[in-house]
């Protein structure tokens, strides 16, 4: 399947997400978050030196890059996916314990890589839907679990989902759920994983992602989801992921939500 045929698509899945799409590979660059990268049906190529690529590259079907670290990647068959993962969260150093091969900047091959495939493979080929392909990445990739519900704090997320583009200040959504602030911040990692600013740039990026999906302009998706411009949107979508929202879009960009995400 080429490039052309292949649908990008984006599985959020509250502070972590999933893309499943076309490969878009680019010159070495940094993003926010850590990525667990697969390649579907092949191998993966990072450059041992991302800024010269002349002194080789290793190859693997699996890799962990660190946030904010320089990388070159190139995808020698498509589709690929990409597990973002908040470097502030417990994700990272479980999946990073499960990596077999260490290459000081990144890791490579995770012990679970052929069931991690087939999951994917799956997902590809629309045989599973996605409340089943983050259960059971969760379970492959040991990645954490609220260690505790709040209703509170479920009445945040709601509201932060509801009006992704309001400032949600602390002391201000503290007031509505009836806590102190610093109560609902200890909360709010608890049960979500993630500190609650974190959350919150997660609930805008994607609501902006969305947005463009459905066919609203950049402009409007982004304004919507409390960005300053499309601009601003783009240059932190990009410093986040790695990925151009436009370029997503033109790869006819689907947004597949589970019904339910904390």
């Amino acid at each position: 399947m080429s490039s052309s045929e292949l649908t990008a698509r984006i599985f959020p899945l509250g502070s972590r997400a999933i893309y499943i799409g076309p490969g878009f590979n680019v010159s070495a660059h940094r993003v926010g978050v850590a990525v667990f990268c697969c390649g579907v049906t092949g191998s993966i190529q990072v450059a041992r030196n991302p800024k010269r690529a002349a002194a080789g590259w290793v190859t693997c079907r699996t890799l962990l890059m660190p946030a904010n670290t320089l990388h070159l990647v190139r995808f020698l068959t498509e589709p690929i996916a990409c597990l973002y993962l908040d470097p502030q969260s417990e994700d990272v150093q479980r999946v990073a314990a499960a990596m077999v091969h260490n290459h000081k900047a990144f890791i490579a091959d995770h012990e679970r890589e052929q069931d991690i495939v087939a999951l994917y493979r799956k997902i590809v080929d629309r045989t599973i839907g996605p409340e089943d392909l983050g259960a059971q990445l969760a379970a492959l990739l040991n990645l954490s679990s609220p260690t505790r519900y709040d209703e509170r704090v479920t009445r945040a997320v709601a509201r932060m989902r509801a009006a992704p583009g309001d400032a949600h200040a602390l002391t201000a959504l503290a007031r509505e759920v009836g806590l102190s602030p610093s109560r609902l911040q200890h909360l709010f990692k608890t049960c979500t994983g993630v500190p609650l600013r974190r959350f919150r740039i997660w609930n805008r990026m994607g609501a902006a992602i969305s947005a463009a999906a459905a066919g609203v302009s950049l402009t409007e998706a982004a304004y919507q989801a409390g960005f300053s411009s499309a601009a601003h949107f783009s240059s932190a979508f990009r410093a986040m992921f790695g990925l151009s929202p436009s370029e997503l879009v033109r790869a006819r960009l689907e947004v597949v939500a589970p019904s339910s995400q904390l």
